[in-house]
This record gives structure tokens, C-alpha cells and sequence, in this order.
């Protein structure tokens, strides 16, 4: 997906840089223009810098995607020890200060790097640059596709063994029970395989595209994607501790062969939200909370679970059960209610894919 402009940063360096950049700002609002001292003062809301290297190396982290007008080799040195993993770096877009050319320098699949640079070179009438071989040769991006469909990249580093194949017209398998992709046109030519069946039979080294939320044993050359399918419910006594309440949520996904990766969010009641362990784990865990009324519990119909005692002391007879099928938009209950000394927990999938 193309960045948002108020995620974007602007970097100019050079008079005719500038008047590149306030053409960008103006057809992106929202943009945070960055500019070098020498250049003030500017007629646009701006950021200012002394020196380019230490001002990127300060704010990189800090934006979804990056323009920089000047010389693609002053970029590359200048972001080179900014750089992690291609799931989490921006993208890099570099403009020419005659904006002539926009060049996709950077995570230009998942970072959104080429659908800016496109978009820039449109608003500026300039000629898009990119490199990335799907893209010139018309070929699926794997990558691209899980993004547009939310789906969480497991093992990244086989993006480029399923890419290769598509590129070579080798055979891709596609493990798809909940039939979330093997609709698009551009995967039709697909093998629809089931992992744990072997059907059609295909060998282990085949690559291969996985979309599922359950942990099974794939091939070497297996790209687990993970949907954003399932919802955790759950209940604490009052002030447990974050890593209690972490660890029992973890060992429960393993026990049931559950991907932490498909976890959408985590749902309980409402008289939880200022409990601190359940934000902290939450938090650790980068899932969302949502919170629930009694009355919206209370009138869940067939829980699987209900305890009176829950009923005598909180006023509802589930909380966990209950939490994950509203929030599963009334899905199905396929971990029910797990108990520990200070912790409940239920899984739900929703409701939009069935289970095979």
C-alpha cells in the first residue's frame, strides 16, 4: 500500500531540490518537508537539518516512506546504516531536482515504494523508474499481495524463492483453506495443494505459499502467510503480571498449533481496562485490545463455558468465551475456555472463512 502523506518525509539538499519539494508537499499534503540550513529561509512549513546524514539517521524510523531530491549515491550512503529487515524498512523514493526521473530505490513491494514512485511521477508528470523483475515482467508479487491483504509475512527470506518461480514459470503450490487468495486472477495458475494431505501430490521442494493461521509442518520452501483470523478472550484476576498473563496466552497458541502471527486482538470486558498487566501484554505483544459492556456479554447466546461463579462476582457468565465470539463478529469458538490460577483465555476465528 502507498504510504500515507502525513507518513512521509521530504529531504532536499539543493535550490532546484526545493522547488521539487514544495511541488511534492503541495500535491501531498500532509508531507513533513525536511531542508538543509542553507536553504532558509523556506516558504513552507518545514524541518531544517545541518547535517543530512545525521538528521536521516535520527528520523528514519520515524516514517513509512522517505523522498530524497538528490543524487541516488548520496541517498544510498546516507540510509545504508539505517537499514534492518525488508518487512520493516520505509521506502525510499529518490527524485532527480529537475524532476525528471523518480527512481523506487527501496522496499518498493512491501514498504510501498513503487506505488509512490508511480504516484509522485504522475503528480510531476515524470518518468517512473522501476527496477523491482515482478513488476517488469508482469509476474505476481507475492509479497505485494500479502499486504494488500493483511496478511503477516512469517519467513520473509522465501519471498524471493517463490518470486524466482514465477518468474520461471515453475509450478507454485498454494495452501489456501480459507480461500482468501485463490480467487485472484493472478494466482490462478496456482497448484492447489493441502499441506497436511499432500493434495495433489507435490514434492516438499516445491515452493510453495501457505495462508493459514495453524502452526503444521511445511516444506523448506514454504512461505507462511498468516491472516489476521483469530481473537484471544480473555479474563485475569486483578493484578496479574504481564508475563503471566504472556506466557499462558503463548502456551495455549502452541498447545493448539495456533499462530501468534494470525492474533487480531485480545477482548475482555470493559472493567479491565485499566488493568495494567493485560495492557502491558498486550502491548509486548503489538495486538490490540478491545473492551466489551456487560450488557453486550451477557447477551451472547450459547456459550460453551458459563460459570456462575463469574456471574455471581462480575454480573456476566462468561467473560473469555463470550469476549472472543463478539469480537470474531460471532465466530466460532475453537479453543474453549483454558483455565490457570489468574488467567482465562478462549480462541475464536472469525467468521468470514470457515475451517476445512
Amino acid at each position: 500500500m502507498t504510504p500515507d502523506s502525513e507518513n512521509l518525509a521530504v529531504w532536499v539538499v539543493t535550490a532546484d531540490g526545493l522547488t521539487q519539494a514544495l511541488k511534492l508537499v503541495a500535491a501531498f499534503p500532509g508531507m513533513t518537508l525536511h531542508v538543509s540550513q542553507n536553504l532558509l529561509p523556506c516558504s513552507a512549513p518545514c524541518v531544517s537539518f545541518r547535517r543530512l546524514a545525521d538528521s536521516v539517521a535520527e528520523r528514519f524510523s520515524l516514517f513509512r516512506g522517505h523522498v530524497f531530491i538528490m543524487a541516488v549515491g548520496i541517498v544510498v550512503r546516507v540510509i545504508a546504516p539505517c537499514l534492518t529487515t525488508k518487512t520493516r524498512d520505509p521506502a525510499v523514493v529518490v527524485l532527480d531536482d529537475s524532476g525528471r526521473y523518480v527512481i523506487s530505490l527501496l522496499s518498493g513491494h512491501i514498504g510501498g515504494g513503487n506505488r509512490l514512485t508511480d504516484a509522485i511521477a504522475r503528480k510531476l508528470q515524470a518518468t517512473s523508474v522501476i527496477t523491482t523483475a515482478t513488476d517488469l515482467h508482469q509476474a505476481p508479487a507475492i509479497d505485494v499481495i500479502a499486504v494488500d491483504h493483511d496478511l503477516v509475512i512469517e519467513n520473509p527470506g522465501l519471498i524471493k524463492i517463490v518470486s524466482m518461480a514465477f518468474l520461471n514459470h515453475t509450478p507454485v503450490g498454494l495452501h489456501d483453506p480459507y480461500h482468501l487468495l485463490d480467487h485472484l486472477p493472478e494466482l490462478q495458475d496456482m497448484i492447489p495443494v493441502d499441506i497436511s494431505g499432500q493434495t495433489p501430490p507435490i514434492s516438499a521442494m516445491s515452493p510453495m505459499v501457505a495462508v493459514d493461521d495453524r502452526l503444521m509442518q511445511a516444506g523448506p520452501r514454504c512461505l507462511m502467510l498468516r491472516p489476521a483470523t483469530l481473537i484471544a478472550g480473555m479474563g485475569c484476576n486483578r493484578n496479574t503480571p504481564a508475563d503471566e498473563i504472556q506466557a499462558f496466552l503463548i502456551a495455549r497458541l502452541q498447545e493448539f498449533r495456533l499462530s501468534l502471527h494470525s492474533l487480531k486482538c485480545i477482548a475482555t470486558i470493559d472493567i479491565k481496562s485499566d488493568e495494567s498487566g493485560l495492557l502491558e501484554a498486550a502491548d509486548r505483544l503489538h495486538i490490540p485490545l478491545r473492551f466489551f459492556t456487560r450488557e453486550e456479554l451477557d447477551a451472547v447466546e450459547s456459550i460453551p463455558s458459563p460459570s456462575e461463579i463469574v456471574k455471581k462476582y462480575i454480573g456476566v457468565s462468561s467473560v473469555c468465551e463470550a469476549a472472543a465470539i463478539l469480537a470474531s463478529n460471532r465466530g466460532k469458538i475453537i479453543v474453549p475456555k483454558q483455565i490457570s490460577p489468574n488467567v482465562t483465555l478462549a480462541i475464536a476465528r472469525t467468521v468470514f472463512i470457515s475451517s476445512d
